[in-house]
């Protein structure tokens, strides 16, 4: 067996192979337990999960948890699936609470080690857990694992540091993300309840049943359905929950199509219709893009008279103001789901065309935003993730 190798991308100036070395002899498991309510405790949630960054300020709780003890420079391993991706190198002493392993280095950069256990083997090893209601990664398997690691100590830091300013410039994107939501619920919010107009509109909004000013029906499905899917590119767009994006209000695509004989039995939809979940825990409308149908679990809006803006529209039906009405509708009633009378008693104020054109544009604008830094989020962790793959072994 080949215990010197290299890893395929390295700083400039390195050269020696690196050396394989079992897990035991890089990392202690350090195990001294204590309830200290002078030591902040870290636990799961405090975790940016898979970035390694606290999302907020660890702060000393009143009542103190027992946890395991540790010191700057220690590395915390969340060992609790599916938590094998809460790791942290901590800045300053605490209490570890939770399912954590509490890593002392050994004749190894902290730094280093951090990233080792973020590598592809390691996870391959933690994820041969012991247990079956909440395996944990196992210890005795870890430890015996081999490992390679560069023989210089430098060379480990530059590994650790450059992986840092990684995760900074993502967690810098994540914290312009939750502003840009925040910022978007907020003015959702006021603008809805016109505490806030654009400047230049100052006609009064209109209150009026939703029912009576939109088309509202339920989709249905052709049964069995697996005998309606087909792979013929011809087939119907067959719209399911899975289809609706991450990101963004428009569904532009289906996984799966439908055969034309299975029409009279759904519900066709074309560009320009809103469709809403019928599950209260989902709710938020999407612009349809495409033609195609949708089954039961989606309810259509169709702007017959006219009288939205589509961006408007969808916006509209997924403001605080609008789920409030679905909860109270709905409340005492045993199937806690969407139907087409509860949506269209909802009452909905709106304003002039040209005001509604105004607000479309400008909560769009802010999901393009918010979609930009999605987008660099991802990005980077894709980027991270190949990079550890190659500068790692």
């Amino acid at each position: 067996m080949n215990t010197k190798r290299a890893p395929k991308v390295r700083f400039k100036g390195f050269t020696d192979a690196w050396e394989q070395r079992k897990f035991e002899s890089i990392a202690t498991r350090a195990s001294s337990i204590s309830a200290d309510p002078t030591l902040p405790q870290v636990e799961y949630e405090d975790i940016i999960s898979g970035i390694g960054l606290l999302n907020k300020d660890v702060k000393l709780k009143e009542s103190s948890k027992q946890g395991i003890v540790f010191n700057q420079g220690d590395v915390l391993y969340g060992k609790l699936r599916p938590y094998l991706h809460n790791w942290l190198l901590p800045t300053f002493s605490g209490l570890a609470v939770g399912d954590f392993w509490v890593l002392q280095p050994k004749d190894a950069d902290s730094s280093f080690l951090f990233r080792l256990i973020q590598g592809q083997q390691f996870d391959d090893v933690a994820n041969q857990s012991t247990g079956t209601k909440m395996p944990r990664a196992d210890w005795n398997l870890v430890s015996k694992t081999l490992f390679f690691i560069p023989t210089s100590i430098d060379e480990q830091a530059l590994i650790g540091r450059y992986f840092r300013s990684i995760d900074n410039l993502i967690a810098l994107h994540q914290r312009k993300l939750d502003r840009m939501k925040e910022l978007k619920k907020a003015f959702l919010d006021l603008i809805f309840s016109q505490k806030l107009r654009f400047e230049g509109f100052t006609d009064s909004w209109e209150l009026r049943k939703f029912s009576d000013l939109v088309l509202i029906e339920r989709g249905g499905s052709p049964r069995p359905i697996d005998n309606f899917i087909t792979e013929d590119p011809n087939g119907l767009n067959w719209v399911k929950i899975g289809d609706a994006p991450e990101q963004g209000n428009y569904i532009t695509k289906t996984a799966e199509k439908i055969k034309p004989e299975g029409l009279s039995k759904t519900r066709q939809v074309q560009p320009g219709d809103l469709i809403l979940s019928n599950s209260m825990s989902f709710g938020k409308p999407y612009i349809i893009a495409i033609n195609g149908c949708i089954h039961d679990g989606w309810l259509l809006i169709r702007d017959t008279q006219k009288r939205f803006d589509l961006k408007f529209l969808c916006y509209l039906l997924g403001t605080p103001q609008i789920l409030e009405q679905y909860k109270s509708f709905a409340a005492g009633s045993t199937v806690n789901n969407l139907n087409k009378e509860l949506v269209g008693n909802t009452l909905v104020t709106i304003p002039t065309k040209e005001e509604q054109c105004a607000l479309g544009r400008y909560f769009e604008h802010m999901d393009h935003l918010i979609t930009l830094h999605q987008k660099k989020i991802d990005s980077l962790k894709e980027m991270k993730k190949i990079l550890l793959k190659n500068m790692l072994i």
